[in-house]
């Protein structure tokens, strides 16, 4: 399971605008950490090749931050390991680097208005 969820990342990697703002590129290698289970800003700085202070100020400069670059991912990601329907909420939760399904569902409906669980009734369709 693990070897298809990191192919599932790095389809995901590969299908993102490949725009050369540090944005863009945070979110690619963010993805990456995801799956790898370290997505904190100190691994995405190492990842760059940037110090902290430099990607706060190069995200402030593009309207963004670290928190909401990472939220936007995650919100993307959630539906993508949703639609698998071998994966439970609380493995979603997990792969997304949420501590438990509570913090997930909050997150979720902050994004969806809905539950995760209710999203895969209503949005996903399973053959």
């Amino acid at each position: 399971m693990y070897r298809q969820l990191t192919e599932q990342a790095e389809k995901y990697i590969k299908s993102l605008n490949t725009g050369d703002n540090l944005a863009a590129q945070l979110k690619r290698g963010l993805a990456d950490l995801l799956a790898h289970g370290e997505a904190n800003a100190d691994a995405a700085c190492r990842l760059l090749k940037i110090s902290r202070r430099t990607l706060q100020r190069r995200l402030k400069a593009e309207k963004t931050s670290f928190q909401k670059v990472l939220n936007e991912l995650r919100a993307e990601l959630a539906v993508r390991y949703l639609s698998d329907r071998r994966l439970k909420a609380l493995e979603v939760a997990m792969l997304l680097g949420y501590s438990n399904i509570s913090s997930f569902t909050t997150a979720f409906k902050s994004w969806y208005d809905m539950p995760p669980i209710e999203y895969r009734q209503k949005f996903l369709t399973f053959g």
